[in-house]
């Protein structure tokens, strides 16, 4: 059985980023940033999929590069050879749909298959890109320019047509601004910081408060969104008051274009706050992971007992969130003996193990922090069944049992667990697991206990 390739880290984010710079290019005069006629560079963002994601990645951006040049081509006032990629508008309505739409997923899939096939070949990444990107170039103009020799034959776009196409002034500016963006896109994703802020985001996006970040990142855009479109409004009202009063009559159709026009641009003022959205909330989430990593316990890694209260204050004030939250307390057993006996190098190591064991079995559930010398606490917010609990509790045992010292002993835990419940304050549900706690180290320890109401 093939083992499937994991998918990177936010792919469908990342997916979703370059979707929206596509409708970005393809509704603002980005797409054509070359003065010399009408070449295009709304194909970069297909490439750049089928470069980081793959085959399916290119053909869905070259579906989307595809639908928006029906959307442009379906203008009023457009060129004659814009118009021949509108089925409403060429004559040819299914000449039309292959070279705006089945083309580019075609040049999607192709560029996948080509960044694919050369993967592993081991050359310098930007000579690689450089000359597959060019290569993926040829490939799209292909596709789209010699069917059209035979669905548009009035549109005299023969094999001398096609090549003076291909070594154009126009041709050449939009390759050199091709293989540049894909180049400095390389350089970018290479960027050692970027891994870093990717994995502080994707350790980070369990938590309480990326989720409150991520939801008032979706209030701003939605904020952003609604100001320009009312500014837009505006604008419509304030010309067709120009309009009206210059006595110029449209027609029905003129109106309906330039409805059509203004839906055009908010799909792309839509698809730019997206991406201020999107940077705006990893910035926020990435600066919140730094201000609770400063008060971090040094040698665990693990948060400190001043992070963990501040959080136990925000379960129990926000309990409609954290609707089913169980706190434990975690305290090595003999640990005083541990140190006399083995010396202080050893009971770091056992303090260091026991960390890293806790955030093993409870750190995708909640929070694991050190309340101070050998004593540990943890927030389980994600819903887990009380069996889940005592079996993950279990195999932190064991764990930590095998944790190996200079003779037969072993380390053994002894667990208080409280549920979150009608507490007003967090130190209710301290005092509840600590009682717990308690009646463990002084039954034997080695265990754990669940709180219950008498």
């Amino acid at each position: 059985m093939v083992k499937t390739q994991e998918k990177p880290l936010f792919y469908g984010h990342k997916i979703l980023l370059l979707i929206a710079l596509e409708f970005v290019l393809a509704f603002s005069g980005l797409g054509y940033f070359i003065p010399y006629g009408s070449a295009t560079i709304m194909y970069i963002p297909v490439i750049a999929a089928a470069y980081f994601y793959g085959i399916r990645a290119g053909v869905l951006l070259g579906a989307v590069f595809g639908i928006t040049s029906i959307w442009k081509a379906s203008m009023a006032g457009v060129g004659y050879f814009d118009s021949l990629f509108s089925p409403f508008s060429s004559g040819n309505i299914a000449g039309s749909i292959y070279v705006a739409l089945i083309a580019r997923i075609l040049f999607g899939f192709a560029a996948g298959v080509l960044f694919a096939l050369f993967k592993n070949i081991k050359i310098n990444e930007y000579i690689k890109v450089t000359v597959l990107s060019v290569a993926a170039h040829l490939i799209h103009t292909f596709l789209v320019l010699i069917p059209m020799e035979y669905l548009f034959p009035k549109a005299h776009i023969d094999e001398k047509y096609i090549a003076g196409n291909i070594f154009s002034v126009n041709e050449i500016l939009q390759v050199i601004l091709l293989t540049v963006s894909m180049c400095v896109t390389v350089y970018i994703s290479k960027n050692k910081r970027l891994a870093e802020i990717e994995q502080i985001l994707d350790e980070g996006r369990q938590s309480y408060y990326t989720k409150r970040l991520k939801i008032e990142g979706a209030f701003f855009v939605l904020f952003l969104f609604l100001v320009i479109l009312a500014l837009m409004f505006h604008l419509h009202d304030m010309t067709l008051m120009v309009v009206n009063a210059t006595n110029i009559e449209l027609p029905f159709h003129a109106r309906i274009m330039f409805i059509n026009l203004q839906i055009q641009f908010l799909v792309g003022v839509a698809a730019i706050a997206h991406i201020i959205g999107v940077f705006v909330t990893s910035y926020r989430i990435y600066s919140v992971y730094h201000i609770n990593n400063a008060d971090k316990d040094s040698m665990t890694g693990l948060y400190s007992k001043t992070t963990a209260v501040d959080y136990g204050a925000t379960v129990i004030n926000n309990k409609k969130d954290f609707p089913d939250t169980y706190f434990m307390i975690i305290d090595i057993d003999n640990f005083k003996g541990i140190n006399d006996t083995y010396g202080h190098l050893m009971g770091d190591k056992v303090i260091i193990n026991i960390a890293r064991f806790l955030e093993k079995h409870f750190g995708a559930y909640g929070l694991v922090s050190r309340f101070g010398g050998d004593e540990f606490a943890v927030f389980i917010t994600r819903s887990l069944s009380i069996n889940d609990i005592e079996k993950k509790i279990q195999e932190f045992q064991s764990d930590a049992a095998s944790i190996s010292l200079d003779d037969e002993r072993k380390v053994t835990c002894s667990i208080g667990v409280c549920h979150v419940d009608n507490e007003k304050k967090f130190d209710e549900v301290y005092r509840k697991a600590d009682e717990m706690l308690y009646l463990i180290k002084t039954s034997g320890r080695n265990g754990y206990k669940f709180y219950k109401k008498v």
